[in-house]
């Protein structure tokens, strides 16, 4: 049975907000969101990543922590990122000692480095060396040093419709961007994220204290809860309802979250019988979204969505073994149990050949970039997105195989060392092998 939740009989005041902040939110959804610089895209720039010219880098680091008056801080967490070819850990956590000294271990070859120090009650700092900066003949310091600075507290409290408090409403924070500032260690965008977020309490409040004084930095909020239509992107409700900084540094700031529509559905195979794990994405393009479009089926095969405002969006299913299936589903208090029933799938082969000496080149990636005109089918391993299981490399014999393919034509990318890479291509599931010519780079 399909789950529902309505803002139905709301007092005049009320349904505005609520009226306003779904028509808000259906706009957000037909309308393509990009990530942030840290979020997914940097994992896909690591993948894709292919340094002609890697830094001959040391084996060490020493970061060193400083407090307001330049003496040494312990107890400072020191987050490193290093992208590499290298088999390495790419990251890791230090803790400063009592020198205020952390030695961060580092592969002989890296081509990006990026270090964060963070401390309760204390401003997140940030610190990188960027590809383009390493291949013009720069190298990673010997020592560098974080000056941290003490935060400052903000807060607020997030009602629902009625005006009642929401208990375990999930607040993340940060900082606008600030431009390129010098690398001496300037304020990380990132206040509060992921397990770093901030939860209401049963007065429906929340507080932060590691954000920067001053005008300039401003801040943005993300609000979700299971109940609730929650942020489709960064400071969405907050720019609705005209939450400034300045309200939330006084800790008066008030923001109202509004229940939604919940649709909920069964996928099953030819037989009718229960598909458990599939991935169920709603809206087109899961990958380069600030939230997350994705859900699994249960051991009954059934899907839940979360809340949702009144629209009317793509609703993709990929199970493996079944050929990917997607329909469009208008949303509204009245939508039954939106079930699928699965076919088999399909048989693509493709097979890449040099194009000098047509011999097979094992270990293309292949990534899919589009199918029927958006891209809610994807084969992505992030830890962002829910792993589809479609194959993403060709094997030793330079043959890319997937076996449960939809029946119609798919858009590809396809990459690999040496050579130029492919972006774009459509290849429809047939019985023969299908041959694919990659030219070196620089041809």
């Amino acid at each position: 049975m399909t789950q529902r939740q309505t803002c139905g009989g709301l007092p005049d005041q009320r349904a505005n907000i609520a009226l306003s902040l779904l028509a808000a939110a259906l706009l957000v959804a037909a309308v393509p969101q990009f990530t942030t610089t840290t979020g997914r895209t940097l994992m896909a720039a690591e993948q894709a990543s292919d340094p002609s010219s890697p830094e001959a880098a040391g084996r060490t680091i020493l970061v060193r922590t400083l407090d307001g008056e330049g003496k040494p801080m312990p107890g400072v967490n020191v987050h490193v990122g290093i992208w590499t070819k290298e088999s390495f850990e790419h990251n890791r956590d230090y803790l400063s000692d009592a020198q205020g000294q952390a030695t961060v271990k580092l592969p002989q070859t890296l081509y990006i480095l990026r270090l964060w120090a963070s401390a309760d009650g204390y401003v997140s700092l940030f610190a990188h060396w960027e590809r383009d900066w390493l291949d013009n003949g720069k190298r990673t310091p010997k020592e560098f040093t974080f000056k941290m600075l003490k935060g400052t507290l903000i807060g607020g409290v997030i009602k629902n419709e009625d005006g009642k408090p929401i208990e375990g409403a999930k607040v993340e924070a940060r900082l606008n961007h600030l431009g390129e500032p010098e690398n001496e260690g300037f304020p990380s965008i990132w206040l509060a994220t992921g397990e770093d977020a901030r939860i209401t309490d049963k007065q429906g409040k929340w507080t932060l204290n590691n954000v920067p004084a001053g005008e300039e930095y401003q801040v943005t909020l993300k609000l979700t809860h299971p109940d609730y239509i929650s942020d489709f992107e960064w400071g969405l409700l907050q720019r609705i309802q005209a939450v400034t900084t300045k309200m939330l540094r006084e800790q008066k700031a008030t923001l109202t979250m509004v229940r939604g529509i919940r649709v909920t559905g069964t996928i099953a195979d030819p037989d009718g019988k229960p598909l458990e794990g599939a991935v169920v994405v709603w809206g087109d393009d899961p990958y380069h979204q600030n939230r997350s479009d994705e859900v699994r089926t249960d051991a009954e095969g059934v899907y839940r969505l979360p809340p949702l405002p009144p629209a009317e969006l793509n609703v993709t299913v990929i199970a493996k073994g079944w050929a990917p299936k997607m329909r469009k589903v208008r949303i509204s208090a009245e939508t039954p149990p939106v079930d699928f029933q699965l076919a088999p799938g399909h048989a693509l082969r493709l097979k890449f050949v040099d194009d000098e000496d047509g011999k097979p080149i094992p270990g293309v990636g292949v990534g899919i970039s589009g199918w029927r005109g958006i891209k809610s089918l994807y084969n992505h391993k992030h830890s962002n997105v829910l792993d589809t299981q479609i194959p993403v490399k060709a094997g030793d014999d330079g043959v890319y195989e997937w076996t449960w393919a939809p029946a119609d034509a798919v858009l590809y990318s396809f990459g690999k060392e040496g050579y130029q890479f492919r972006e774009g291509e459509a290849y429809q599931a047939k019985d023969e092998v299908q041959e694919v010519t990659l030219l070196k780079r620089g041809e």
